[in-house]
């Protein structure tokens, strides 16, 4: 009896399989006969084998030349009926002022590394070099975002930039504002924002403050600054009107795009889903509701503008709102999409924003100087676990948090979060 229920079991999985797989083949033609619909946007035919898809998400190659690729998005319920999303991705930098091709990059190299080394100013490819080789690759910063039937091929293309900024005004805006983040890149970034100037080299900004803390996390100093009220991580506030001026004209001071990690990239080269190799390559959260990162480019006067729109540093309560809120999301899309693994990750997610709570709770603690009945609990939790906000380069939260309940009141604060 036990063999038969064996071979039924198998026989289950393997005509699952064969379902997923019929599913993924309707989806890639699909898709490829979307791109090659328009030919007059691509430098050459897509085949096949161009377009990279695994169970609930994938990549499609458009230009391999330029390293060119859209992201997938699967629509709902991953079920055969479902509508695909693809979205360029890392189209902000396809500007003259500021791409350079890979063949002068090379030529440059040296260059470059001595105008680093030395605190020069770095070596720029000609702008309208820049600008010929682009029409020629036939990339912009506002290329089309594809949304796909596989059932009945029917595709809807809109402007990359119409797309994003409709997302901008629906999710990202708070009392009539969109708000954004930036994670610091360079020391005393914070005292230029507060003297309302803009700060040498910062040119990139994101709706989630969840994706700024990658680049903030980098300064060991992160949760000592943030317990000081003076995060390495800032907090900008536009008005909708402001907002949709600096996007929505012929030369953006604020170009909407998005993007993935490198490292995201690499996982998908091996195991065909973009993970996040910070928590043990488990499936990449972006923005929660889509497993991209949104990011928006400033040009040299959308900078200056931004010195307008700056309100203060990221506190511990914005933090852990804003990665409350990520994984929230991405808990309801996991649940629809993902298929292999799925019970897992659900719980290493759930487990995730348990952490985050205990964090949380444990960094208002040390900046009030009171302690609370499941402090010890809290500890615990964190120490066993990889931190979310408190994940920081060469920085052991564990070691730090101890030394600060030392010195903290004893006092129940149960009322206190």
């Amino acid at each position: 009896m036990k063999k038969y229920l064996f071979l039924a079991t198998i026989l289950s999985q393997a005509i699952s399989w064969a379902a997923d797989s019929t599913i993924i083949a309707a989806r890639k033609q699909a898709i490829l006969n979307a791109f090659n619909a328009r030919p007059d946007l691509l430098i050459e035919p897509l085949k096949l084998e161009d377009v990279q898809l695994g169970e609930h998400d994938g990549r499609v190659v458009v230009n391999k030349k330029a390293k060119f690729t859209y992201y997938v998005h699967i629509n709902g319920e991953n079920t055969a009926q479902a509508k695909l999303t693809l979205i360029p991705m890392s189209t902000s930098r396809f500007t003259p002022t500021y791409y350079q091709t890979d063949e002068w990059w090379d030529a440059h190299k040296a260059e470059i590394d001595e105008a680093k080394r030395t605190g020069k100013p770095q070596p720029k490819q000609d702008m309208n070099e820049v600008a010929a080789w682009l029409k020629d690759m036939k990339l912009s910063t506002n290329p089309d975002v594809l949304e796909v039937d596989p059932v009945t091929a029917q595709v809807r293309r809109t402007s990359l930039s119409k797309y994003l900024l409709n997302i901008y005004l629906e999710r990202f805006t708070e009392n009539g504002k969109v708000v954004l983040y930036r994670g610091a890149e360079r020391p005393n970034e914070l005292e230029s924002w507060k003297a309302k100037q803009a700060p040498k080299g910062a040119r990139y900004w994101t709706p989630t403050a969840n994706y700024a803390w990658r680049y903030a996390r980098k300064n060991r100093e992160f949760i000592q600054l943030m317990n000081e009220y003076e995060t390495p991580l800032f907090r900008f506030e536009i008005p909708v009107a402001d907002f949709k001026a600096m996007v929505d004209r012929e030369w953006p001071r604020l170009t909407l795009g998005v993007e993935l990690t490198k490292n995201s990239h690499q996982i998908f080269d091996r195991s065909m889903y973009f993970g996040d190799h910070f928590y043990g390559s488990m499936p990449y959260m972006g923005v929660g509701f889509m497993g991209l990162e949104f990011e928006l480019r400033g040009n040299r006067q959308g900078l200056i503008d931004m010195t307008k729109y700056y309100v203060r540093p990221a506190t511990i309560a914005d933090m852990a709102k804003d990665r409350q809120k990520v994984i929230e999301l991405t808990l309801r899309r996991w649940e629809q999409q993902l298929v292999t693994n799925k019970s897992s990750h659900l719980s290493k997610l759930e487990n995730r924003m348990e952490t985050l709570q205990a964090e949380k709770r444990l960094l208002l603690a040390v900046q009030s100087g009171l302690s609370y009945v499941d402090m010890d609990k809290d500890f615990q939790t964190v120490s066993r676990n990889t931190g979310e906000i408190t994940y920081i380069d060469g920085f052991h939260f564990s070691n730090w948090i101890q030394e600060q309940i030392k010195s903290m009141k004893v006092k129940t604060c149960e009322g206190f979060f």
